[in-house]
């Protein structure tokens, strides 16, 4: 039972990633190479090979079927991606998530009605994500609203490393976006929505208020995110500290919280049911209380926010019931396998979901860690299961954050058992507590949300303190889909090194990852050739030189003005981590408009350039006043070029063009840095499209 589980799950995982990554036929794509072993096997393992065989290809096709919904949606007519876009237009529709909020702006997402202006007015359906610049929501799950804005079609940066913003959307079921500048331009219609969903949703913004209101920063949105799954107000340097130190997981409403909730209900059950004595004689108390349990633990899911890892806990728990209904005993792999199967087949896409890989994962490597290393029932073996927890899960989710991160933790192992209490149950219970009085008690309620913000502030100053020396968390290139499968091929043959097959896995996989350092190796510090790269950034620009004896040269970095979307963070670094580049020899900056500057502060931070060139000409503004402190918080050394003024000596033979050397007053434009063998190889790797900055 329990390998064909495994094998459905991980054929329906494995085609629906397929299915994203290729759009070929899965099944011919996964039969190719199945069929020469097959004949190669004597005829009586030919069967049950078969069999399993067509068995994971069913499993594989189903799970390509549902992904083929995500990747080749097919609209109807009058959804709003089949409209001319881009298009400015009217819209009416009703907000159906709850409101995200960001530093400097709130997502709607929001069911179209219809578009157009006037007369022109037509029915439309589909769901768009709208973007308002503004950090203060006053909208909330129902509002029926009407807006004026630009639709869009949403685009990725075409850029190594990158992430896949398109496909992200279109797993929910967006392929339309907008963006609304002034919140004048949203206004709330009439009609409010009726239903379980909306008075869930108002129960959760009346905590996130009733939170808010009693306790103050920062351990207000950490309280908020532990009891409702809300984090959109988490300020970034805090959300960072809890990153660096190995414990962001805390901040999201997962298996300690869904198992804390059910514990509770089913001994409350329990107890409540055990008090009648015809129900003790005539059913199983303890199991009709594990179903009384479930409901409690799909209010908590619903009132979190539907996250993945909360799903995740409430289908094995789920699971786990329904075990005991049946009279086995639960199968921690099992209930595991199962909840991934039910997360994959009911949305699909969700194994390419960050949070899916990371919290079934961590699960898995706990599981298998500690019931490979911690066996045993004595004391003992319980405290070295316990000791081995928190080692496990990191080690088992490391490349998963070097590959979507480009970081990993070190002093999460000693973390993750002084934190994961704190926040897992000393805090959670009052908190949940507070939660469940609050429609009935609410002074009561902003008691124990009080005393949960006492208890969460020796917690925050802990994950600060841990997270502040800098080999908490080191950067590191991020790993190609080939590398993440060497990675786990070592990790997975260590459980299995006793057995000739680990053993010959382990040297397989070890063999691969030692041949792809080496090539990486040769290929970043050998004597090479001149490769010079031209970013995605969208207005400005942003290239990186690569020179032939593997010194690295950045010439700007992107930007948004007026946006928190930093380039630096999300395209130019995940550029040069793909291509193996720790650290920067210079750092360009051609002029400081923020197209051109806006991401330059990041890189400051993370890729530690050993020069920084500009032509000292200063901008103005918040980027401006951002990359003056970027600059003295690195104590990067500056070199402030000229025409006239050499190139070091590792950039090759050129002096600098412009700007002039007479200090005469000009444009930020006109005043832009121009060095000789800059201009030679902007020349002849300049793409056509290069637009000059506004």
């Amino acid at each position: 039972m329990r390998a064909g589980l495994a094998v459905v799950t991980v054929a329906v995982l494995a085609g629906e990633m397929a299915a994203a990554g290729w759009p070929l036929p899965v099944t011919a794509l996964l039969t190719a190479p199945l069929v020469p072993a097959l004949l190669a096997l004597p005829r009586g393992r030919q069967r049950a090979a078969c069999a399993w065989m067509a068995l994971a290809l069913g499993a594989a096709s189903a799970g390509a079927l549902r992904m083929r919904a995500i990747v080749t949606p097919a609209l109807p007519p009058t959804h709003v991606a089949r409209l001319p876009l881009p298009l400015r237009t009217a819209v009416v529709g009703r907000i159906m998530e709850a409101p995200e909020r960001h530093d400097r702006r709130t997502v709607l997402l929001v069911d179209v009605e219809a578009v157009g202006r006037g007369m022109d007015r037509r029915p439309a359906t589909g769901r768009i994500r709208i973007a308002v610049r503004d950090a203060k929501p006053h909208w909330r799950y129902g509002d029926r609203v009407a807006l004026e804005t630009t639709l869009r079609a949403p685009r990725n940066f075409e850029n190594p490393g990158r992430f896949d913003y398109v496909g992200h959307l279109a797993r929910r079921g967006i392929y339309v976006t907008g963006f609304v500048w002034d919140r004048a331009l949203i206004r709330r219609l009439p009609g409010r929505m009726s239903g379980l969903r909306a008075r869930l949703e108002r129960w959760r913004a009346r905590l996130g208020k009733a939170i808010a209101a009693t306790v103050a920063l920062p351990e207000g949105p950490i309280l908020r995110a532990l009891v409702v799954g809300d984090e959109g107000e988490i300020e970034d340097d805090l959300r960072a500290a809890f990153t660096r130190a190995g414990v962001v997981h805390v901040l999201s409403v997962s298996g300690l919280h869904v198992g804390l909730v059910a514990a509770i209900a089913f001994a409350i059950a329990r107890w409540l049911l055990a008090r009648n004595t015809r129900l003790l004689l005539a059913t199983d108390v303890d199991r009709l209380a594990g179903v009384v349990s479930l409901v409690p633990v799909a209010l908590y899911t619903a009132l979190a926010g539907f996250g993945v890892a909360t799903l995740r806990s409430a289908l094995m728990v789920t699971a786990a019931v329904l075990a005991a209904l049946l009279g086995r005993v639960a199968d921690v792999l099992r209930t595991l396998g199962l909840a991934a199967l039910v997360l994959a087949l009911v949305w699909p896409g969700a194994p390419l979901e960050i949070a899916f890989q990371l919290s079934f994962t961590s699960v898995l490597a706990i599981v298998c860690g500690t019931g490979r290393l911690g066996r045993g029932r004595n004391r003992r073996a319980r405290l070295a299961s316990f000791a081995l927890v928190s080692p496990c899960a990191l080690l088992g989710t490391a490349p998963l954050t070097a590959f979507h991160f480009h970081q990993v933790s070190l002093i999460g192992v000693v973390a993750n058992p002084l934190v994961v209490p704190i926040f897992g149950s000393l805090v959670v219970v009052p908190g949940l507590t507070a939660a469940l009085l609050e429609p009935f008690a609410p002074q009561l309620a902003g008691v124990l949300f009080r005393l949960a913000g006492v208890l969460l502030h020796p917690g925050i100053v802990l994950v600060r303190a841990l997270a502040r020396p800098a080999w908490a968390a080191v950067d590191v290139p991020i790993p190609t889909i080939l590398e993440l499968a060497l990675i786990y091929g070592v990790l997975g043959s260590l459980l299995v090194l006793r057995r000739r097959a680990g053993r010959f896995l382990f040297a397989v996989a070890l063999a691969g990852l030692v041949a792809d350092v080496a090539c990486w190796a040769h290929e970043r510090f050998a004597p090479g050739s001149l490769r010079v790269t031209f970013l995605d950034v969208g207005q400005g620009d942003a290239a990186v030189v690569e020179l032939p004896d593997g010194r690295v040269i950045v010439v700007d970095a992107g930007g948004f003005p007026g946006g928190d979307f930093d380039t630096g963070a999300a395209v130019v670094g995940p550029f040069l981590w793909s291509r193996k580049i720790l650290r920067v020899d210079a750092l360009v900056m051609t002029h400081a408009h923020p197209d051109h500057s806006g991401g330059l502060p990041y890189l400051l931070d993370h890729h530690r350039p050993r020069e920084f060139w500009w032509t000292g000409i200063p901008g103005e503004g918040v980027a401006w006043r951002r990359l003056e402190v970027a600059i003295a918080q690195s104590h990067t050394p500056v070199r402030v070029l000229a025409d006239g003024a050499p190139l070091p000596t590792f950039a090759g033979p050129g002096a600098v063009l412009h700007p002039p050397a007479d200090g005469a007053p000009r444009s930020l434009n006109d005043s832009s840095l121009t060095p000789e063998a800059g201009r030679r190889a902007i020349r002849r790797f300049s793409p056509p499209s290069h637009r000059r900055s506004r």
